[in-house]
């Protein structure tokens, strides 16, 4: 499986999950590390979009293709598994992908965008035992069209 991820350049070649660890996210607390990553390049710039500011976009960044080997199924999420308006509530989404991480029992958790809730989001288990496995297939500078943000 090949799953996507836009990342400042000077994480490029982290794939450790730290930044969430330290700042949490949507499907993690603070303390838990976990790796953020989307199934379509468009699918990423509309994330980073909701999270980032005109000025925030002129830094620089990179576009990764991460592999996951295609032996390792995906733990899903369903939309129809989740309770009304999931998406404002982000204690809830949280706990959940907390949850996911803490047991260690699957690498991926297949999660459908806040953002476009028929597309789909990989959450990355850097505390699985497996998840060396997972590498990086290219790598490359991505810059953000500036008619994104003239709004």
């Amino acid at each position: 499986m090949i799953v996507y991820r836009i990342t400042n350049s000077l994480y490029k070649d982290d794939l450790s999950g730290v930044g969430a660890k330290i700042y949490g996210g949507r499907w993690n607390i603070a303390g838990f590390p976990a790796l953020y990553t989307s199934e379509h390049i468009s699918l990423c710039v509309l994330e980073m979009l909701v999270n980032i500011s005109l000025p925030e976009s002129q830094i620089n960044y990179h576009l990764l293709q991460i592999n996951v080997p295609d032996s390792f199924e995906p733990t899903l999420i369903s939309k129809k598994k989740l309770k009304q308006n999931w998406e404002e509530d982000e204690t809830y989404t949280s706990f959940m992908g907390t949850e996911f991480l803490k047991n260690k029992q699957s690498l991926v958790l297949k999660i459908p965008s806040a953002v476009i809730s028929d597309e789909n989001n990989y959450l990355l288990n850097p505390l699985h035992s497996d998840f060396k496995k997972i590498s990086i297939g290219k790598s490359q500078p991505f810059k953000f069209d500036n008619r994104l943000f003239t709004y």
